[in-house]
């Protein structure tokens, strides 16, 4: 009596106190897992029907009884697989004995049933199971049940070994110390590690494993069933688990971390949620139940079934990998972000829910079909998604490619735009701050005065042909554009649209992907006038959903056209600066995702043709930027027109084989006016205007006569911003023959100039060249030190003054002064003179502090600090 009473208040304390039983680690089986019933020393014999699913054998000892006895899996008798699994279930079962026993107890089950929380028990000599044990896993899949038996162990008849809430045979492990004996009708759970024979009586069943270190196995019409292997997972969270955001964290899921032949579950009310940071995940199937999440914040994660999603996947980097060989479905009714897909599933991925994806999408060796779902390329700030068709691979259905605009092209404005989609119409263009406007369209393309149309339609395409038959009071190149009369209307592929809206709208074009050559064939109405000289410009675009580098157009591909073209970028509604590129000189070659851009038919032809091809397209990640420049090595200097409100215009003047001192399509840029009405232009000898100049090489004889406007009278620079592999013999002249000013542009950059109000009506011609001149030896002109800079009063109030001493061959001085952040607060360009410069700056305002009063004086930069009260 005093025993059982002891038995029942453990077995009270198991109940109210249950041990952290998912914590400890389960005994590793190795090859013995794959056995029912395994015997590393014994015979093995059998009467009746038994029935074995699972492998079984022994690697020492006589084996009869099979038939008719029946093994459902594979019968092994000292081989290979058997000698493995004798070492393993040595190693298992020493492996239970380094378990602490957490609670004794005399027996294990009774009547009425006991019931057990995970944890680890034992019993410290032989014992018999009688009437019912359960053991409850208390709502945890990850529950593990240690328990041990000093000595000999005996089911009764009729006992039963019972599991719920969570708990699993193949989380119960059991260690006994002697002969194990299954009594008549009983039923055992869990994988029986035993220190002798195993004897099951007729009608017992083991829903589990028995394995022997040594001892014979006899059994009479019986059952063993071996715990069924694992084929899913569940993420615990905090409740049962590591507590931890790691995937890889074993200890955070119910049967280890996923595999490719284990399925992902992560619940609701699992938190914290996975994360996948870096590695290589694998996973069979991925479910993500309502309310519940995955984050990828890098690494890659590698699908061999489905996705099902019904909570959150969301992705700020990373990859996830498509990998099957039976179609894959992407499902669920949650929100789906990938960073970047990939698609390897010869079968392909089919779509049963909406996708986003703001990376990569590359089926590489698969389709990806949308089924009449959403999917959904994105844009913002931090990049666009594009589509790698490197592979073989296509993408089936309607697609949205959404394009950003980029910091860099600020304010409301007419940006160019092209449709990366078959399909999509002017009605795409509509975002959530901004409609089209063509209600007046049809009276715009017919005006006298299109200007003063109201209200003014924000889309336009461009028809050269319009020159020759418009009489509008529009300047001969804007006689082109035409407003589109009904939304409508197709975008059409390869061709660039004008359209007035804010940086911050986000554009939505909606069709089927544009993949392989796409064919636009253009006119140039040589013959028409007045306009003949703007004939054969060109609005086109980017007809792909992947960026576009220009510089992989070969001439074959665009024939009858100029190299160039001209990217918009805009400053304000009506005002902006186009950037032309040509043979590797000026703005980038790369024309991002929905980018429109300008190329023109060459004089003399009546038509070109331009073939995109895939193999123009980029396949990696790209900026958002709709401009961007690449190096170059070739000699090149560039000018940089600058205004005091901070507008710039750009002009190219580079060295190349077969140039010559005329226009060359395939070497320069015709210069298109900027609506700024800020413009730098070098002149060729044939008259033209340019933005980029090719000239044979740069001699001291290499004159660029140059011609500039500028839209009010004021203050202006030119700055040289790029010297590069310039001739070490000669030195860049700027000259301005107004003043009679020449600056040496290696020794002072930049040179500040005044336009009255009667020079800025019109272009300034003959003003300023460009040339060359036999390089000074540097080292006859002593340096000027910072001793010799006068600055007065130091600690100053409101202002101070600064005197510079003369500088041979400099005629400028260029003042910056700084705060102790590096941030320019005032500046200032003072002409030098013969015996130097003297100027004051003004320190009103400034907060009182140490401030760097930077000096640039020629080839010299000083440095003086000044203490402002």
């Amino acid at each position: 009596m005093k025993n059982y009473f002891l038995f029942i208040l453990a077995s009270l304390a198991a109940l109210v106190c249950p041990q952290a039983g998912s914590a400890q680690v389960a005994p590793a089986l190795g090859t013995a897992a794959r056995f029912a019933l395994f015997t590393a020393v014994g015979a093995v014999s059998n009467t009746g029907p038994t029935f074995i699913n699972g492998d079984f054998g022994t690697n020492a000892g006589a084996f009869t009884g099979f038939p008719p006895g029946v093994v459902n899996g594979s019968i092994r008798i000292a081989d290979t697989y058997s000698t493995q699994a004798a070492t393993d279930v040595q190693t298992a079962y020493g492996y239970m004995s380094t378990i602490p026993c957490v609670i004794p107890l005399a027996v294990y089950g009774g009547t009425p049933a006991v019931t057990l929380a995970p944890g680890s028990y034992c019993v410290g000599a032989s014992t018999t199971l009688a009437g019912t044990l359960i053991l409850d896993g208390g709502g945890n899949p990850n529950a593990k049940f240690f328990l041990r038996v000093s000595g000999a162990f005996t089911t009764g008849a009729n006992s039963v070994v019972l599991t719920q809430n969570g708990a699993t045979p193949a989380n119960v492990y059991w260690q006994i110390g002697g002969m194990v004996t299954l009594g008549q009708n009983s039923v055992m759970r869990g994988t029986l590690l035993v220190d002798g024979a195993i004897n099951m009586i007729e009608g017992a069943t083991l829903i589990g494993r028995g394995l022997s270190r040594s001892g014979a196995i006899t059994m009479d019409s019986n059952t063993a069933l071996v715990v069924p292997v694992a084929t899913s997972t569940s993420w615990l969270g905090t409740s049962f688990g590591a507590g931890t955001t790691n995937w890889f964290t074993a200890s955070n899921w119910s049967n280890g971390v996923p595999t490719s032949q284990l399925d992902a579950v992560v619940p609701a009310n699992a938190t914290p949620y996975p994360i996948i940071a870096s590695g290589n995940a694998l996973v069979n199937s991925l479910t993500i139940d309502t309310g519940a999440s995955l984050t990828m914040t890098g690494g890659t994660l590698n699908v061999k079934a489905g996705v099902s999603n019904s909570g959150n996947f969301s992705a700020t980097a990373g990859t996830t990998t498509l990998s099957g060989t039976a179609t894959q479905i992407i499902g669920g009714t949650g929100s789906t972000q990938f960073w970047s897909l990939s698609i390897t599933n010869p079968a392909g991925v089919l779509q049963r829910s909406a996708v986003s994806i703001h990376g990569v999408l590359a089926p590489t060796s698969g389709n990806l079909t949308t089924n009449g779902h959403i999917l959904t390329l994105l844009s913002d700030a931090a990049g666009t998604a594009l589509v790698n068709n490197a592979g073989t691979g296509t993408v089936n259905g309607a697609v949205t490619v959404q394009r950003f605009i980029a910091a860099g092209n600020a304010g409301t404005g007419y940006h160019h735009y092209s449709s990366p989609v078959s399909g999509s119409t002017v009605a795409d263009l509509t975002t959530t701050d901004f409609s089209p406007e063509i209600s007046q369209a049809s009276v715009y393309n017919t005006s006298a005065t299109p200007a003063t149309t109201t209200p003014f339609p924000t889309v336009f395409g461009y028809d050269q042909s319009r020159l020759a038959t418009t009489t509008n009071n529009l300047l001969a190149f804007d006689k082109g554009f035409v407003a589109p009369t009904s939304l409508t209307t197709p975008l059409v592929i390869g061709q660039g649209y004008a359209v007035n809206l804010s940086r911050t709208s986000v554009v939505d074009f909606v069709g089927s992907l544009t993949t392989g050559n796409q064919t636009v064939t253009m006119t140039r109405n040589s013959v028409m006038t007045p306009n003949a000289s703007e004939a054969g410009w060109q609005l086109l675009g980017n007809p792909y959903p992947s960026p576009l580098d220009y510089s992989l157009v070969a001439a074959s591909d665009r024939a009858g056209l100029d190299a160039a073209i001209y990217v918009y970028a805009s400053s304000g509604p009506y005002v902006g600066a186009y950037r032309a590129y040509a043979n590797g000189i000026g703005g980038n070659s790369v024309l991002p995702i929905a980018q429109g851009f300008f190329a023109r038919v060459s004089s003399g032809q009546t038509t070109g043709t331009l073939i995109f091809r895939n193999k123009h397209r980029l396949t990696t990640s790209n900026s958002t930027a709709f401009q961007r420049k690449a190096p170059d090595t070739r000699p090149l200097v560039e000018l940089e027109l600058r205004a005091s409100n901070g507008a710039t215009d750009l002009l190219y003047a580079y060295a190349q084989t077969g140039a010559t001192l005329g226009f060359d399509t395939q070497f320069d840029a015709r210069k298109l006016l900027n609506p700024s009405g800020l413009n730098l232009v070098s002149v060729a000898t044939t008259g033209e205007t340019l933005a980029i100049d090719g000239r044979p090489v740069f001699t001291a004889a290499t004159l660029l006569p140059l011609t500039l406007g500028v839209p009010a009278a004021g203050t202006y620079s030119l700055a040289a911003t790029t010297l590069r592999s310039l001739p070490d013999n000669l030195d860049p002249l700027l000259t301005d023959a107004t003043t009679g000013q020449t600056v040496n542009l290696r020794l002072q950059s930049a040179y500040t100039f005044s336009v009255s109000s009667a020079q800025a009506t019109g272009m300034l011609k003959g003003r300023f060249t460009l040339g060359f001149t036999a390089r000074t030896a540097l080292a006859a002109t002593p340096a000027l030190t910072i001793a010799e800079v006068t600055l007065y009063p130091n600690p100053a109030h409101d202002a101070f003054t600064v005197q510079v001493p003369a500088v041979a061959g400099a005629t400028q001085l260029h003042v910056d002064l700084l705060n102790i952040l590096g941030q320019a607060v005032r500046r200032q360009d003072v002409a030098m003179s013969a015996s130097g410069a003297r100027l004051a700056v003004d320190a009103t305002g400034l907060a009182p502090g140490l401030y760097i009063l930077r000096l640039q004086i020629g080839a010299a930069t000083l440095a003086k600090r000044v203490v402002i009260q």
